[in-house]
């Protein structure tokens, strides 16, 4: 049975947090901490239009295999503090820590088997976290060696392709009226004002935008850190994720120092079910939202239980070379 248990866990904001704990709270147990993807989401993993409680699901996934885990409101949304628009990714990253931290301190975790979990831009805060507080073991879905600007570039691209191959009397509007070269343009100076902007958000087209959460994304070097990472490290993506480029994935392997392991699960999108239609850089809501009710890939579960079996085993060299 799962015991849930709501906190309150201070960083430089108060941040709401929950604790899952498995059956045998008598002992100490091995830990994963729940970073989450972009978005206004909150702790379980549920937005206005797509409440899908991935992160919950995931976090009783990983507690019914013999983890504590943590899962947390990010800074100014939800029950946690602070603003959000003026939260850079550094601060992220610092909140991360602190969640961290207060796992290695609880009395019902072992402090020297804890993992980061990561999934979209959580895996390049967690890559960084692992830099900054280093944990044992580190996992990363629905991401890999690519830097948040690299990824919305594709994302971009993939988009472009789109729309130049539509077909009738949408297509024939997107070439009449330039869509992609406009597009293109607009990107780029968007890019430009973010870069030589100075304060924490910005305004563009009305709307109040994190500029300082947007520079310090473009002007991290992920494959710099995950070069020094050596702790066991498992990278998922789908083969449907158009957010996460498989190439991403593959990079981690000639990057890290320690036991790699990659999967690329096919049909998977990054919301991390399965979409057997097609999938482009234009319909991609449309897609998440006919995926809602879907369950997260058991193929996904499986090699998540396989790689937490080997790391929670009582003879793992993993945990040896860790300490």
């Amino acid at each position: 049975m799962i015991r849930e248990e709501n906190i309150k866990i201070l960083s430089a904001y108060e941040l709401g947090a929950t604790l899952t704990f498995p059956a045998t709270e008598d002992v100490q147990s091995p830990a994963i901490l729940l970073i989450p993807g972009t978005g206004g989401s909150d702790r379980d993993g549920n937005k206005g239009g797509l409440d899908m409680n991935l992160y919950k699901d995931l976090a009783h996934f990983f507690t019914q295999q013999g983890f504590v885990t943590l899962r947390y409101d990010k800074r100014g949304m939800h029950e946690s503090r602070g603003d959000a628009y003026a939260c850079g990714m550094w601060d992220m990253v610092d909140d991360a820590a602190a969640c961290l931290r207060f796992l290695k301190t609880h009395p019902q975790v072992n402090p020297n088997r804890i993992i980061i979990f990561g999934h979209s831009e959580g895996c390049i805060l967690g890559t960084a976290l692992q830099i900054k507080e280093p944990a044992s073991g580190l996992i990363m879905v629905g991401g890999g060696a690519m830097s948040l600007k690299e990824a919305i570039d594709q994302q971009r691209e993939s988009a472009f392709v789109a729309m130049q191959a539509q077909k009738g009397f949408k297509g024939w509007l997107f070439r009449t009226l330039k869509a992609v070269e406009k597009a293109k343009k607009q990107n780029a100076a968007f890019d430009e004002k973010v870069l030589n902007s100075t304060e924490d958000t910005i305004k563009m087209m009305g709307k109040k935008l994190p500029a300082k959460w947007l520079r310090e994304h473009y002007s991290y070097d992920i494959c710099a850190d995950l070069a020094s990472v050596t702790c066991p490290t498992l990278v998922i993506s789908g083969s449907k994720d158009l957010q996460a480029p498989i190439e991403g994935v593959l990079r981690v392997e000639k990057l890290v120092q320690g036991e790699v392991e990659t999967h690329i699960i096919p049909n998977m999108t990054h919301i991390l079910k399965i979409w057997d239609g097609e999938i482009d850089g234009l319909n991609l809501m449309k897609v998440y939202k006919e995926q809602v009710n879907q369950p997260i890939d058991e193929t996904l579960l499986q090699v998540l239980e396989n790689w937490l079996l080997r790391y929670k085993g009582a003879k793992s060299e993993w945990l040896v070379n860790q300490q």
